[in-house]
């Protein structure tokens, strides 16, 4: 089996639990942020939400709602008003990888409600595709009929008050990046802006090698030492790294358009799923914005007295962090527990370069740049930062996530 399948099949078991165990929500009103009285005080009431939390992490949409999401919301009205420069459009679409609890939809049709009505009513859809049924499930709760409510920035509470422009999509990332026949993106000539926010971390990634014999490239696989072990109990199972020479046709196309995904002395670990889910998207939607937010560095797994420090694995170049439900790190994705977040960090030139060549026999002019998160919020929401600013002039929503950036391709 491929290592991304292998990895496929962990985080599918890690999503398919209670809503409620994984996206993280805070249980109380927003944080007022212009109230904090320093770095100090932010990590003191950051600890506490944590604490208090309902899942196991909060993304930065939950963390600093409604203001994350409002710069989001900026940002698909000044690509929305860039399509309308270039050609007389009607109807604009947003299609929104990996919807978490639905907070980002309804804060982001807030947002342009309130700010920019026009391009509101030109939203003809806002389509969420997600893996997860349980949080599909959640997001059909909250968007569409309106029977779990949250707090928002100014008490309301989050309704179905968007649900004549949301829809939801079961598909899988994996399979939309392999092209399989029963799980493909239709395609679609209207305007469409894309976002994923904290998607690219949890795509299925595959290592490669280099022969030191051949100098060929090598694809890793894995195998299961006990057939016995599997069949009483599948957590028994003992699983081990193999490096086969390099068969894999979408491995094979990733690389002859970024050869730096190719390791030289260490093995590597290559965004493979992501790579190919950005293709299919471009390709099927070539009038479209993107914007991909995440982690462009993971710090190292921290162990404790709880961690599974056993490693079946070869260590190698963009190595994921494991972390278990108890919020314990582990060594090695083979031997850690079962219900593991397996994260990824990005690199986000490599990935630009990508895109850069992927599309670079387009007829279109097409930007493709990325930046640090925090120059991504001052560029789209000066004005949501300022809000978040305390007297001193300090602020998480520029301060905490240092370790994002974001990917942008514009069309």
């Amino acid at each position: 089996m491929l290592l991304r399948k292998h990895v496929h099949k962990l985080l599918s078991t890690y999503y398919q639990q209670p809503h409620s165990d994984v996206v993280g929500s805070i249980q109380s009103s927003p944080v007022n942020f212009q109230k904090i009285l320093g770095k100090w005080h932010w990590q003191y009431i950051h600890n506490k939400l944590y604490k208090n939390q309902e899942g196991q992490w909060l993304t930065p949409v939950e963390l600093f709602k409604p203001h994350y999401s409002r710069v989001l919301g900026n940002f698909v009205a000044s690509e929305a008003d860039k399509f309308k420069e270039k050609s007389d459009y009607e109807r604009v679409q947003i299609l929104e990888i990996g919807g978490g609890r639905g907070t980002n939809a309804t804060l982001i049709l807030d947002q342009l409600q309130n700010a920019h009505p026009q391009i509101y009513e030109q939203v003809e859809s806002y389509t969420i595709m997600d893996a997860s049924p349980t949080l599909l499930d959640l997001m059909k709760k909250v968007l569409i009929d309106g029977s779990i409510n949250a707090k928002s920035n100014d008490q309301s509470s989050i309704t179905n008050r968007h649900a004549d422009k949301i829809r939801l999509k079961q598909l899988d990332m994996m399979d939309i990046a392999e092209k399989r026949s029963n799980n493909v993106l239709e395609k679609s000539n209207t305007p469409t802006i894309i976002l994923a926010m904290e998607v690219l971390d949890n795509l299925p990634h595959d290592k490669l090698a280099i022969c030191k014999t051949t100098g060929n490239v090598l694809q890793t696989e894995i195998i299961q030492e006990s057939n016995s072990a599997y069949a009483r109990n599948t957590n028994d199972a003992v699983f081990q790294e193999v490096f086969n020479p390099l068969t894999d046709e979408l491995i094979q196309e990733i690389i002859s358009l970024q050869p730096s995904y190719i390791p030289s002395s260490i093995p590597k670990w290559i965004p493979t799923v992501a790579c190919g889910l950005l293709k299919e998207i471009l390709f099927t939607h070539p009038n479209s914005s993107v914007v991909f937010a995440d982690f462009d560095w993971l710090p190292p797994p921290k162990i404790e007295s709880k961690s599974t420090q056993t490693r079946r694995s070869l260590l190698g170049i963009n190595e994921p962090l494991v972390t278990s439900m108890d919020d314990i790190d582990h060594v090695c994705y083979l031997t850690a527990p079962p219900l593991c977040d397996i994260l990824f960090p990005t690199d986000f030139q490599a990935l630009s370069i990508y895109c850069e060549r992927l599309l670079s026999d387009s007829a279109a002019d097409v930007n493709v740049h990325f930046m640090k998160q925090n120059e991504f919020l001052l560029m789209y929401g000066p004005n949501e930062v300022n809000h978040t600013r305390n007297w001193f002039g300090y602020t998480p929503l520029l301060e905490d996530f240092t370790n994002c950036s974001v990917l942008c391709v514009s069309r």
